[in-house]
């Protein structure tokens, strides 16, 4: 706050909007609509009245549950969650140290690479790191957030997203805290604790005890990573939730389809009667026969033969299904979510067969930059202050020293594989001979450590030196990126 005096000589208090302003948050882009039919009700709270203004935590709900049922139940679905997942976490994550000190680097490498086994990394003994990573993306891919609460021995528990709520949606409870979905915000809308509802289930049933619980933890305890579209935005959207209009349609026609195909391949029959038959039906007496064959229903064993009434003949249904725009329409809708997942049909699909080497690499060159980012994202929100976490108690244990350089690391993040092998490391062999590309580069580009490599290099050529083999050296040409011994056997073939 700061003082003016105006012309009349008056003095009066003006805010200094750089320092005393708050930011507002709660009333924005908190979830998507669920339905493309569906509007919120922010009439009711005094808010205009607009798809993506809800303050209604059941919309939330919805886009959740939507996301989890199709994760469990839709190949599809599942796997286009398990492409993202494999290609941004991958099997191999590490953490790399960089403290310039060899000596320095391998003992936080050895505290870090034991903090990272499932035994202390998880609270319940079941994921390691790469693992809770993994899971903690799915999660925000599914649900929008997710929250990993610190515990004293190390361990990090993970926390459901529809756990993190209080009573109260959108307010200030009795102690004048403002509470946006579980999230209690200062007035510059960071998140400074979490309130969790604690539901105990009874038995393998998973049923929900009447009596439930909340609990507050501050923020410095937990690691939240979150998905948000808009600033001042409190909870995250499920990242897959910009597909669930067009993955529905899509998922329907196939259930539809297989159904009739399904049907379509019992050989059904028809029994069809002439006119003659049909005028003469009246003066034919039924019977008891349950073996006769006037009835309406009739039913076939395997390999039957049976007799059939005057003026009667059978013919198979003729099955059409799938149609001929079958494999046309599906491509189609899944170009569609890809473009919302930022992957290419081919990876959607698992289908490179109808593709050539440039158009490959050139749409997942496109998947890769977002893949990139969402490497970045999880290095941020996740990795990163789980590492930082992890080197402060290693320095309030004493197991590691206090010093500054522990905290420099570089995140390995898994390899991609090449398209075409020998034209990658053509490339490779042309960048490093321009000195446009470093070695170095082109090792961690394949999810490698450069020293690691090296070191594995030297005890390769010490074990060739101890049984007397020379080891060979490759000379590789710049303008082709081919090995001289080739080119000149190349040119003799022409001679």
């Amino acid at each position: 706050m700061i003082a003016e005096v105006d012309k009349y000589g008056a003095r009066q208090i003006v805010t200094d909007p750089r320092r005393d302003m708050g930011i507002s948050s709660g009333t924005g882009y908190e979830v998507t609509q669920s339905s493309r039919f569906r509007r919120t009700f922010g009439v009711m709270h005094g808010l205009l009245a607009a798809a993506d203004r809800h303050l209604n935590k059941n919309t939330l709900g919805t886009l959740r549950e939507l996301c989890r049922m199709h994760d469990r139940q839709s190949s599809l679905f599942s796997g286009m969650l398990d492409r993202g997942v494999v290609n941004i976490w991958g099997a191999n994550f590490d953490f790399i140290p960089t403290t310039g000190d060899p000596e320095l680097d391998k003992r936080v490498k050895d505290y870090i690479a034991r903090r990272m086994d499932k035994y202390y990394a998880d609270a319940s003994g079941v994921r390691d790191f790469t693992e809770i990573g993994q899971t903690a993306l799915r999660a925000i891919w599914n649900d929008g957030d997710c929250l990993l609460i610190k515990r004293r021995d190390g361990s990090v528990m993970p926390v459901e997203a529809d756990q993190i709520e209080s009573p109260q949606v959108l307010g200030y409870d009795g102690q004048s805290r403002r509470i946006v979905l579980g999230v209690e915000l200062n007035k510059m809308n960071r998140p400074t604790a979490f309130h969790l509802r604690y539901r105990p289930v009874s038995g393998d049933s998973g049923l929900v005890r009447s009596t439930e619980q909340w609990r507050r933890v501050p923020a410095k305890y937990g690691i939240y990573a979150a998905y948000r579209k808009r600033f001042n935005q409190t909870r995250g959207v499920p990242f897959l939730a910009s597909i669930l209009g067009t993955f529905d349609r899509t998922n329907n026609y196939l259930d539809y389809e297989q159904i009739a195909a399904e049907i379509g391949a019992m050989l059904g029959f028809k029994i069809t009667k002439n006119e003659l038959y049909n005028a003469d039906e009246e003066n034919i007496e039924d019977n008891d026969n349950t073996d006769s064959s006037f009835g309406k229903m009739q039913k076939m064993e395997p390999g039957q033969i049976f007799e059939l009434l005057v003026g009667e003949d059978v013919d198979m249904f003729g099955s059409q299904r799938p149609g001929s725009n079958f494999s046309s329409y599906i491509e189609t809708c899944c170009r569609i979510m890809g473009v919302g997942l930022g992957m290419p049909l081919e990876l959607v699909m698992m289908d490179f067969s109808k593709t050539n080497f440039s158009s490959s690499r050139a749409s997942l060159g496109e998947a890769r930059r977002g893949f990139r980012l969402w490497q970045k994202f999880s290095e941020g929100n996740i990795a990163r202050p789980w590492y930082r976490w992890q080197i402060n108690r290693g320095i309030a244990l004493g197991e590691l020293p206090a010093d500054e350089r522990l905290y420099t690391v570089r995140c390995q993040w898994p390899a991609w594989e090449y398209i075409d092998p020998v034209k990658e490391q053509q490339g490779n062999a042309i960048g490093v001979a321009m000195r446009v590309k470093s070695p170095q580069e082109c090792i961690r580009e394949r999810g490698g450590d450069p020293i690691e490599v090296v070191k594995e290099i030297g005890e390769f050529e010490k074990m060739l030196a101890e049984v007397g083999v020379e080891p060979g050296k490759v000379r590789v040409s710049v303008a082709t990126g081919r090995t001289v011994e080739d080119e000149e056997e190349g040119e003799e073939d022409k001679k």
